[in-house]
């Protein structure tokens, strides 16, 4: 019982590490492309007012941290202006030249076996039955690879 707290205390570690570190480089990422923005616009004298260049250098920033909700606000200006241009006549209705056919590759399995895992070992210190959980084994019994020794290649 207390292997298995021990272990479920770590992968929640491994978590909060996880989660912490994409933070830390999204502000960093962020902040960067902000104040290079800002300097640009600073000097390339591009924008009029201080408040429009701040506007932009925020709006980059956010770009550059929050890429896909940006690509998200980019898709619904896009099908408003769509749509707008189809009601008043002036849009085309034949197929597109986009074929949807890319993927985004969905999330990392890493994290979605590190949270089933997790999943696993709270089901099991909530009704603890059979054999506890094993760290190198998985659920149906069969070794799982642990990368943790290494042949030495020489």
């Amino acid at each position: 019982m207390r292997r298995i707290e021990r272990e479920l205390v770590r992968l929640d570690g491994l978590i909060a590490r996880a989660r912490f570190t994409r933070h830390l480089w999204r502000t960093l990422r962020g902040g960067a492309g902000a104040g290079a923005t800002l300097l640009v616009l600073l000097k390339a004298k591009i924008a009029a007012s201080l408040g429009l260049k701040l506007a932009i250098a925020v709006a980059v920033g956010l770009g550059l941290a929050w890429p896909v909700a940006v690509l998200a606000l980019v898709f619904l200006i896009g099908a408003g202006l769509a749509i707008v241009s189809l009601v008043t006549g002036d849009g085309d209705t034949s197929a597109s030249d986009f074929d949807g056919a890319w993927e985004c590759g969905g999330q990392r399995e890493r994290m979605k076996r590190l949270k089933g895992l997790i999943a696993q070992r709270r089901a099991w210190l909530a009704a603890p039955s059979g054999p506890a959980p094993s760290p190198r084994r998985d659920a149906a019994g069969r070794r799982r690879p642990t990368g943790g020794r290494r042949r030495n290649r020489g």
